[in-house]
């Protein structure tokens, strides 16, 4: 099975004739995005990109400690929304996962490609895929190499396909 990672620009201008499904994870509250192509189901989640939520600033990777965020200054206000106290973070759990691996699982024998896709296509998408990827075709190592997957997104849905016996 075909999986492939997009972002939120190129899924808007994303056509094909082949049987596709969609899974659409966006940041929570930001603008419902417009879909061209005709799948055959979309299904929608939103929660940051995130592994987990930091406790003490100080130890914080994105932003060393400072509450400012280096690799995303124009979202949130420019804060870390890693570690800030303050926001609300939305963190993927294992009903999201859940919801994944059934949304894909009912589709499985009718499409031809699966496309995960997210706000900068780097990360949660690519999480996501590797994780279907495993799962349907044996191998994510693709994944590895050209993206960052989010590693929390990757682990709960690994993690529950084996609880639900997705895995032979």
């Amino acid at each position: 099975m075909k999986i492939k990672v997009m972002s939120r620009d190129t899924i808007q201008d994303f056509v094909t004739k082949e049987n596709h499904i969609i899974i659409s994870i966006t940041d929570p509250n930001s603008e419902k995005v417009n879909i061209k192509s005709k799948p055959i189901d979309i299904l929608s989640i939103q929660f940051h990109d995130v592994d987990h939520r930091l406790k003490n600033q100080k130890d914080c990777k994105l932003c060393d400690g400072t509450g400012k965020s280096k690799l995303f200054p124009d979202v949130n206000g420019g804060h870390c929304y890693a570690c800030t106290d303050k926001m609300d973070i939305k963190v993927f759990n294992e009903s999201y996962a859940e919801k994944i691996l059934e949304f894909v699982s009912t589709y499985a024998l009718e499409v031809d490609l699966i496309v995960v896709h997210c706000e900068a296509g780097i990360s949660r998408s690519a999480g996501c895929a590797a994780s279907l990827s495993l799962i349907y075709n044996g191998e994510d190592q693709y994944y590895f190499d050209h993206y960052l997957p989010n590693m929390l997104v990757y682990r709960k849905i690994i993690n529950v396909a084996i609880k639900k016996g997705f895995f032979h």
